[in-house]
């Protein structure tokens, strides 16, 4: 890979990373929000004396808005700073002396356990 081809591709990596992060912190501050409404709705617009729609009405729709906004704020934050950790494997690949080995392995295996 030449040096230009590595240029471009780790600028359009770094890109992807910059609008994920955008995305995401936009997706909290609407979570924030909707937060404050949920907040606005539970305690003030419930408490008066002749709410619209009902009190029961809007109780369950504050606490809803709360909710909702609490768990997909949380899992926003989750894969923002709190990324999965991919494990590194090991490849074996096969050839004639491990197929060996194993197929011998397979043989004292069977006589030990002939012989107990």
């Amino acid at each position: 890979m030449t040096e230009e081809t590595r240029k471009k591709s780790s600028n359009s990596v770094e890109r992807i990373r910059r609008e994920k992060k955008k995305r995401n912190n936009n997706i909290i501050l609407a979570c924030f929000l909707s937060l404050f409404v949920g907040h606005y709705i539970l305690n003030y617009v419930a408490t008066i004396e002749e709410p619209p729609l009902g009190v029961t009405f809007n109780i369950v729709l504050g606490c809803s808005i709360i909710a909702v906004a609490g768990i997909i704020m949380f899992i926003t934050v989750k894969r923002q700073y709190f990324p999965k950790k991919r494990k590194k494997t090991k490849h074996i690949f096969l050839d004639e002396d491990y197929k060996e080995k194993m197929s011998s392995r397979k043989k004292q295996n069977k006589e030990t356990e002939t012989e107990s």
